[in-house]
């Protein structure tokens, strides 16, 4: 009998606990400078791993108001609407997944709102990948993920064309995103170099307004330089080389992350690796691990 009540406590003490309640997400995929291919792959697929990782997302459906713009012609910022964020409307969200490109058209309350967001307010951002060519008119941005793009030969893999390997060191295994990876990452993907100089010129044609600084953002994943088959590779990537991918940082009262990898549509959509990979991070940012 003990062992019955016992077992009907526990089931009412568990029902009684209501369950966490999800963190919310919101997502911009707002690229106008060019309609990268990720993107529908990217709106497609977090929210679905939101459902086990504790988020849901918001989304403003940007890709599909930059649909039409490419690298030979890039849009005016005016066909991406971003009128929506202010530092109230910020406030119902706990992070932001910025997948984005271009001069977007922020209000000034929107851009501070953006860095509030996280130095103030204690949230969280992702950026993933293209993001860092956007806003090169902003240096908060930059601030916020960690780099820009740079000019010239920043691309190990254009458009992940040569479908060329790269051998990922990893200096972080505390990290939630890094924590399962393998010892000798190996993938092929679109990897970038980033500006190393105040007034680089990036992609979009604007210099650059911060200069990428390993000791100002706390790295997670690196090429090694000494396993990647460098041949055939642009010139400036080579053997010894130190070209970061993933880093994260401590802003204020907040967090932002920033991966360089995940140009590849199927790493969205079937890479489990990939998948624990951004999981980690949005949660890292959200303050749920």
């Amino acid at each position: 009998m003990r062992i019955v009540l016992a077992s009907i406590v526990v089931v009412a003490l568990s029902l009684a606990v209501p369950a966490a309640k999800p963190k919310k997400v919101l997502l911009l995929t707002h690229n106008t400078f060019y309609n990268h291919s990720n993107l529908q792959a990217i709106e497609d697929m977090v929210p679905v791993w939101g459902k086990d990782a504790g988020y849901t997302v918001t989304s403003l459906h940007g890709w599909k108001q930059t649909a039409a713009c490419t690298t030979q012609k890039p849009c005016d910022p005016s066909v991406a609407d971003l009128s929506m964020i202010t530092r109230t409307y910020l406030e119902q969200f706990d992070a932001i997944v910025a997948s984005t490109n271009g001069e977007l058209p922020f209000t000034e309350e929107g851009k501070k709102g953006l860095v509030d967001f996280v130095n103030k307010d204690g949230k969280g951002i992702v950026f993933l990948h293209q993001s860092m060519v956007t806003l090169y008119g902003f240096k908060g941005w930059g601030d916020l993920l960690g780099a820009y793009a740079g000019g010239g030969t920043m691309l190990f893999d254009g458009t992940n064309t040569a479908k060329r390997p790269a051998v990922m060191k990893v200096e972080d295994r505390t990290h939630p995103a890094t924590r399962h990876l393998p010892e000798h990452w190996t993938l092929d993907d679109e990897f970038y170099r980033f500006a190393s100089r105040v007034g680089d010129i990036g992609p979009t044609r604007h210099p650059a307004p911060l200069a990428f600084d390993r000791r100002n953002v706390h790295v997670l994943v690196s090429f090694d330089s000494e396993r990647t088959d460098f041949t055939g590779a642009p010139a400036g990537w080579e053997k010894g080389g130190d070209y970061p991918q993933v880093w994260c940082q401590t802003i204020g009262k907040g967090r932002t992350f920033y991966t360089a990898i995940g140009h590849r549509e199927d790493l969205w959509r079937s890479d489990r690796t990939y998948k624990q990979f951004i999981v980690g991070a949005i949660r890292w940012v959200l303050k749920l691990s």
